[in-house]
């Protein structure tokens, strides 16, 4: 992609293959995802270090990945310096701790509805400040029903306890940076594996320079291998390389809020892993608030508006749509940001 224009549009390559495979890779994201929660709430609440799990998140698919980082510089030095920086910073350390910190004062129903939840609301509110997209009545609805089962979780967590609620805070902090992540990597034109290298090298080196320089200490010594193996392999490997790899694929094939929208079903797996495997329970005003922000993405997604529109409507829009723009001398799916 070319540096000289950072708020151009990328198009999305056409095909039906490839929307396949989005949804797909958007589907396998979302189990990754459901782990990644209940590892973390696991990792808050055990005796190792934030400096340990960070360096399994970063500092181990990052050094895997270094030789690609290495090999495909030209390519990545030609993404705009604002998209690399939204990944970097967008799905790096801050965000890891924002989410390490949330989990320790707030459950897995609540963390996995927020993050992954509201980036859908995060999305398109930059698509539309920054980009300028149109909403459409469907997009409306579903966005103002994701708003009121946030306020809904935020209100009844900060009845509870101020640390629930502080909790809840970082967690929209946390969505707010996965939707710049989010947007950056559907701008970059990067690969998936492009992208998870940027993000993971240098967040992986600069934890790694954090221990070296003394600044932090590691527990792992202290600890039996079974401690801290489980979060090795689900931090570093599945959450580190595989939901990278796995999103990437998705925004890439559906588009970036298409790809938030499928993450919906994240805080309805995460939940139903939590309450069999953590024995988390779940109060009523949880489940309400899980309900209505999972069926305002939906609804943001524009699923239900293209679900009911006439079959032979959505052929005859689709083929008028792509013989303008080939006319025109454009791809398909060209022009929205948001999908």
């Amino acid at each position: 992609m070319s540096a000289s224009n950072p708020l151009h549009v990328v198009p999305l390559p056409a095909g039906r293959l490839r929307r396949l495979g989005g949804v797909a890779a958007a589907l396998t994201a979302v189990l990754i995802w459901s782990v990644y929660f209940l590892s973390l709430r696991q990792g808050a609440l055990s005796p190792l270090g934030r400096l340990d799990l960070t360096l399994f998140r970063y500092s181990v698919p990052g050094l895997l990945l270094l030789p690609l980082l290495v090999r495909r510089r030209a390519a990545i030095r030609r993404v705009h310096p604002l998209w690399l920086a939204g990944m970097v910073f967008g799905a790096g350390i801050p965000f890891f701790l924002l989410g390490v910190v949330g989990m320790a004062w707030a459950p897995v129903a609540q963390g996995s509805t927020l993050i992954p939840g509201t980036a859908p609301l995060f999305v398109t509110g930059i698509a539309v400040a920054v980009f300028g997209q149109p909403l459409g009545r469907w997009r409306r609805w579903g966005l103002a029903t994701i708003l009121v089962g946030v306020v809904g979780l935020l209100w009844s967590g900060w009845r509870e306890s101020a640390a629930l609620g502080l909790g809840q805070l970082m967690f929209l902090w946390a969505s707010l940076m996965w939707a710049i992540f989010t947007l950056s990597v559907r701008q970059s034109g990067l690969s998936p594996l492009e992208a998870t290298a940027v993000v993971t090298v240098p967040n992986g080196l600069a934890a790694g320079l954090y221990l070296l320089a003394g600044l932090g200490e590691t527990t792992l010594p202290g600890l039996p291998v079974a401690a801290w193996l489980p979060q090795l392999v689900v931090q570093g490997l599945l959450v580190g390389l595989g939901s990278g790899l796995m999103v990437g694929l998705a925004v890439r094939g559906l588009g970036a809020e298409a790809a938030s929208a499928l993450g919906s079903l994240t805080p309805v797996c995460a939940t139903l892993l939590a309450w069999g495997w953590l024995d988390e329970t779940v109060t009523p005003a949880t489940l309400m608030g899980l309900a209505l922000v999972t069926l305002g993405v939906v609804a943001a997604s524009g699923w239900p508006e293209r679900a009911t529109e006439p079959r032979r409507d959505q052929a005859r829009r689709a083929a008028a749509s792509r013989m303008a723009m080939e006319g025109r001398g454009e791809r398909p799916e060209s022009g929205s940001i948001l999908r």
